[in-house]
């Protein structure tokens, strides 16, 4: 804790002296986030260990969770849920780790996400994206497969009415239309 109020301390320092009106704001929640993000699975231990909640959110609601869900960080994911952290804990924009998981090429953790009980259907707030919808538009093939063989509904629509389907087809993924268009058919394994 001393290294990191030492560090905080020459980066306001530095951060004066090139003209900053404001301190930078560090804190032991942004800096564990930051471990979690850059896969730094060693200095997470260390700081749950020490006590850091993993649950620690930034300004913006996100988490450790999130981020090495968003990254992943597969290791990273499982031991924080191990220790605790909340599956469907919600970002400012009403994004779970689901979400951020399903935007990447992340089978694995969206599969890891569902087996701990994450909720599948979860709509942000912001544009009420589903984790399949985000998948879809990013043309996450495998990511599709596994939300739908644990029964993401494909009939859902975000704010503006636009299915899952209609991402993957705005974007061009024909393979991720293909899955939605029949997914009893399109050889679904999780």
């Amino acid at each position: 804790m001393k290294k990191l109020l030492l560090l905080s301390a020459i980066l306001w320092a530095i951060c004066t002296s090139l003209g900053a009106q404001e301190p930078p704001n560090i804190t032991v929640e942004s800096v564990l986030t930051q471990f979690a993000l850059d896969g730094d699975f060693e200095n997470v231990k260390k700081m749950v260990a020490a006590g850091v909640p993993v649950d620690s959110a930034n300004d913006d609601k996100t988490t450790p969770l999130m981020w090495s869900a968003f990254n992943g960080h597969t290791r990273i994911v499982a031991f924080l849920l191990e220790n605790g952290a909340s599956i469907d804990m919600k970002d400012a924009n009403g994004r779970t780790a689901l979400l951020y998981a399903s935007s990447g090429p992340f089978p694995e953790i969206v599969e890891l996400l569902l087996q701990k009980n994450a909720d599948i259907d979860i709509q942000g707030t912001a544009e009420g994206f589903t984790a399949l919808m985000m998948a879809a538009a990013e043309g996450q093939a495998d990511v599709v497969r596994v939300l739908l063989a644990h029964g993401a509904s494909t009939a859902l629509t975000d704010k503006d009415g636009d299915t899952a389907e209609k991402f993957a087809r705005d974007n061009g993924h024909t393979q991720v239309v293909k899955l939605l268009k029949s997914p009893e058919t399109s050889d679904i394994q999780p």
